[in-house]
């Protein structure tokens, strides 16, 4: 149990949906407290309103309202409910997809533990981050996407989220929108916050604290902003929310007859369990000497050796890789992290000094440090060569570590080597650590020329460095060596191996159950020491103002020109490269990259006012932009976007952009080197028994596999070379977005937006999986076809392969190549709905915030004129219909009170199974309560908080894979949890 510090900056959640109008900068307070509750539509002279950015355009306006929508997330507000990070704050918003990248996804990996937004769920690849409207150096090691975890919470301002293409604006990477964080500046005070967090079970803790402060000299001339920021984030494991005996999976149904014959193809087996995973030696006994055993038989902690059994058997008899439901053995999820634990500091600072009174100079620079930890797994294997190459350890009758009752097992069947299966769970678990800092430093020049036209220049570079260590690996050749035991001169337990015994090789009990000796430990486990360096230069001028008046207003443009150099350096341990910490069963292996490419580019963007003040015209303006990029790597490319804002009367809005976005492939896609690997364990193929059944030409294109009779569940997956593609054509993106906002005369207060988007993008990025590719072969109107061709299947059955040394059966697949390539065509197409209401009622003010989403379609086409092939996202549990999120306050004076209500549809647990597929493929909604209390005296505020307000688990009857219940990025398992932050200013 932790008990940690966290930040509460300021406070609450979202301010409201991806769909609202732009907002002003943070030093136009007058403004940005009426955005508080939504823009009120009225025309703000740029003198009161100070500097404004505008989120998705170049063009400084002093109206509030812009044509393609941008949803604001304001910090004061949205730490309300004392949240650790920004990312999940604005995870809240129901724009942002469930597939970006956090401390809650995967555990391992290249980029676990980092925060990357994924908007509208078309990836975090395609979600340009910017900070105060510059892009910042990737904290990925194969993308471009941005860790927003490295800035400060404390001194975060706000949050603008335009949520469509704005490439054209931008530049590549906006094929879904831009997050753009504000930061605070002219600070003129000292804010200090400090908060800590606990889950009502004693774990999941997090805390942090924050400071803010700034100053002025040379009589108000200059002005210096500066912040930090510490935290820390428990890690939180599978077993702290589940008995790891009730795992369910889905697995075929022995009852099914074949398609459409009423009968479930797969049904569900709760405490599931295989006996080769266990923790205790055990071994299979087939046929030996011919005579049939067909038992598996364990090591018990006495020393007897028994046979393993289940409650009840999935398969018809006992086999090698039995599984069944109850009895001996585990799963292989008790050691799995739902949440990630991290260590962050974080510092940002600004200076900023007026030169002459129309020229400023200002100089940036931001520091962060994240020390992440994640679990892996245990290291085990079993008789599958996959394993080291070699498989399992051998039991050998002169190991002075042989258990009394396996000898007599051995001898009793006249054998000389036994292979032991086991998971050794004595030996510490592999894991993951990032540590990772990210320096950014800039300046810019700003100046006006004349009373109309303004100019800008900045230059910025950027590092990220990330050291990742794969902790307690085995070293392959000195754990081959020292489980190989025999009795030495001196009578001890020695290496069989003599030249290891000269190198110092210490023997290993594979029979032991005992943590072993710290000098066992040192000498097979190490460390996999990799080393990541991107780094980013930019430059860039750009011109803006006023060109000219007409009748109804000043034409607006801006116009500019960039530079953009990123590079891509990453460093694998040697003794990864050599095969000592790579290898089957272990850790995959890395590509080492060296790369780099750049881009310059041209900008132009206008804003024609076309009518104002008339008749069913109180403003109707044109807005127009365009940008020309040249890439080191794929060349020239367009991007534009038109849009269109009409106010026929007072309070009502139309608005619409139609835009072209253009996403050029990253490092990895294009670059990473062909890598072939072997999966380990039961693979998904769509001719095994439980899944053929599915359609008729899904069967019928099996048998024209050479599957001859619905596959079993093979334990030995096919070969997999995966990799990039320096051919890669840049992904294009279509988008339209069109809506209106209300805010009525009658109602004070209230304002309304509904906006319709549709994302389509061609010539689509993806390195299919080695599933979808095997799916899409047989799901297809025939076997010839590119998937197909892709792979190849085993036509020479019950003979051993040679890599794994197992019995295929005729059909099993071999090999995939699952490369990078352009893909046809990815949509998304939806409805964004936001509403705010405020309005004193009796001695205080009620406040009304409300986002939500329905997403009508999320398609991916696969293959272009065969709809056979399109895989359908939305109505999935992690792709929901609906989202929303609601904020209800009430303040009073200097105590205040808030709940959020979020909201998220029900579904399907795999929307591409069918009605007769699996048992039970719902998956049911889930609906979240947080609340909160705060209190101000004088420059203090106190804020508690309570989160999951119910305690609302995932669901789990429903659909039961574990990839479900333990969805931490799409489900709360922290459970209920109380915060509380403390504020202090002077």
């Amino acid at each position: 149990m932790a008990q940690c510090f966290r930040s509460a900056a300021s406070i609450l959640a979202i301010a409201f949906a991806g769909t609202l109008p732009a907002v002003v900068q943070a030093d136009a307070s007058a403004v940005a407290s009426e955005m508080e509750v939504g823009s009120r539509g009225a025309d703000i002279p740029a003198t009161e309103a100070g500097d404004i950015i505008v989120t998705g355009s170049r063009i400084a306006r002093a109206d509030l309202v812009n044509p393609m929508p941008v949803g604001v997330v304001k910090m004061e507000e949205a730490l309300r409910f004392n949240g650790n990070d920004i990312y999940s704050v604005l995870q809240q918003n129901p724009a942002l997809g469930f597939g970006g990248t956090s401390l809650n996804s995967s555990a391992t990996g290249w980029d676990s533990g980092a925060r990357f937004i994924n908007l509208r769920n078309l990836g975090t690849n395609r979600s340009l981050t910017l900070i105060d409207g510059k892009r910042r150096v990737s904290g990925s090691t194969r993308s471009s996407a941005v860790d927003i975890g490295t800035i400060p919470l404390g001194m975060i301002d706000r949050v603008e989220i335009i949520t469509g293409g704005a490439a054209a604006v931008y530049g590549a990477d906006a094929v879904t929108g831009a997050v753009n964080i504000i930061t605070k500046k002219d600070i003129t005070e000292t804010t200090v916050s400090v908060t800590g967090g606990l889950s009502e079970r004693g774990d999941a803790g997090n805390g942090q604290a924050s400071i803010s402060t700034g100053f002025k000299f040379a009589d108000g001339r200059g002005r210096v902003s500066v912040g930090g920021t510490y935290s820390r984030t428990d890690s939180l494991y599978m077993y702290d929310r589940y008995d790891w005996t009730q795992q369910p999976l889905l697995l075929p149904n022995p009852a099914n007859t074949g398609t459409a014959d009423g009968i479930p193809d797969r049904v569900h087996v709760w405490n599931y369990r295989q006996h080769y995973y266990a923790y205790e030696p055990n071994f299979w006994l087939g046929t030996v000497n011919g005579q049939a055993i067909n038992t598996r038989f364990m090591l018990e902690e006495g020393g007897t050796v028994r046979p393993m059994v289940h409650d009840v058997y999935m398969d018809k008899a006992p086999a090698q890789f039995a599984l069944g439901s109850g009895g001996d053995g585990r799963n292989l999820t008790d050691m799995n992290q739902i949440r990630g634990g991290e260590e962050a500091v974080s510092a940002l600072g600004r200076v900023e000094f007026d030169l002459t009174d129309d020229t400023t100079w200002s100089g940036y620079f931001s520091y962060s440090k994240n020390n992440y930890d994640g679990a892996g797994t245990y290291y085990r294997d079993d008789t599958r060569t996959t394993f080291m190459g070699v498989g399992s350890a051998k039991a050998y009758l002169d190991n002075p570590f042989l258990p009394e009752s396996i000898r007599e097992v051995m001898q009793q069947y006249g054998l000389t080597s036994l292979n032991i299966d086991r998971t050794y769970g004595n030996f510490p678990v592999r894991d993951i650590r990032h540590n990772r800092q990210t320096i950014t430093a800039g300046t810019e020049v700003t100046g006006r020329l004349s009373d109309s036209l303004n100019w800008s220049a900045f230059y910025q570079y950027g590092r990220f460095k990330d050291h990742a260590v794969e902790g307690n690996v085995p070293i392959k050749s000195r754990w081959l060596a020292a489980r190989d035991v025999i009795t030495g001169p001196n009578g001890l337990p020695v290496c069989r191996d003599e030249a290891a015994r000269a190198a110092g090789c210490v023997p290993l009990n594979i029979f032991s159950m005992e943590k072993p000796s710290q000098e066992l430990m040192d000498y097979v486990l190490g460390d996999r020491d990799e080393y990541r360096t991107v780094t980013q230069q930019s430059a860039g001028a750009e011109i803006n103002g006023s060109l000219f008046p007409l009748p109804a207003g000043d034409m607006k443009f801006a116009l500019g020109a960039e530079y953009r150099k990123d590079t891509l350096k990453n460093r694998d341990d040697p003794l990864a490269l050599s095969g000592e910490l790579v290898y089957g069963g272990g850790p995959s292996r890395r590509s080492e990259l060296d790369v780099k490419s750049d881009v310059k580019e041209a900008f132009a963007e206008v804003v024609a006012p076309i009518f104002a003040d008339v008749t069913l015209a109180r403003r109707l303006d044109l807005e127009l932009a365009y940008r020309y990029s040249d890439y080191s790597t794929v060349g020239g490319t367009h991007a534009w976007k038109a849009g269109l804002i009409w106010e026929p009367f007072q309070g009502f809005t139309l608005r619409g952009v139609r835009s072209r976005s253009v996403r050029t492939p990253n490092f990895g896609e294009l670059y990473e080197p062909m890598v072939t690997s072997t999966t380990t364990g039961s693979i998904s193929d769509p001719c095994e028994a439980g899944d053929i059944s599915k359609t008729p030409t899904r069967e019928a294109n099996c048998r024209a596999l050479g599957v001859v009779a619905p596959l079993p569940d093979i334990k030995t997956g096919p070969h997999i070379t995966t990799g990039g593609n320096p051919d890669l054509k840049p992904e294009t993106s279509n988008s339209l977005t069109a809506g209106f906002v209300w805010q009525p005369a009658f109602l004070p207060g209230f304002d309304m937006t509904v906006d319709y988007w549709d994302i389509k993008i061609s010539d689509y990025v993806y390195q299919l999986s080695y599933t979808q590719i095997l799916n899409l072969c047989v799901d297809l109107p025939t076997i010839d076809n590119q998937y197909c061709r892709a792979q190849a299947r085993n036509q020479t059955p019950d003979v051993p392969t040679e890599q794994q040394g197992v019995l295929l059966p005729a059909g099993a697949p071999l090999y995939v190549n699952a490369q990078q390539g352009n893909i046809s065509r990815m949509q998304a197409r939806g409805i964004d709905i936001g509403m705010n209401y405020s309005a004193m009622v009796g001695p205080g003010r009620v406040g009304l915030k409300f986002a939500g989403t329905y997403l009508i379609e999320h398609r991916f086409e696969t293959t272009p004129g065969a709809p056979e092939g399109d895989i359908f996202y939305d109505g999935q549990y992690n792709y929901p219909k609906f989202r929303f999120n609601l904020t209800t306050s009430y303040d009073i004076g200097p105590f205040g009170l808030a709940l959020s209500t979020r909201y998220q549809d029900g579904g399907k647990g795999d929307n591409m199974g069918t009605e007769e597929q699996y048992d039970d493929n719902s998956v049911p909604s889930r609906t979240y309560f947080d609340l909160s209390a705060r209190y101000a005296f004088g420059n203090h505020v106190l804020n508690f908080a309570i989160n999951n307000l119910t305690d609302k688990m995932p669901p789990y009857m429903a659909f039961g894979e574990p990839g479900i219940y333990a969805a931490s990025s799409v489900y709360d398992l922290v459970g209920r949890s109380y915060s509380l932050s403390y504020t202090f200013k002077f």
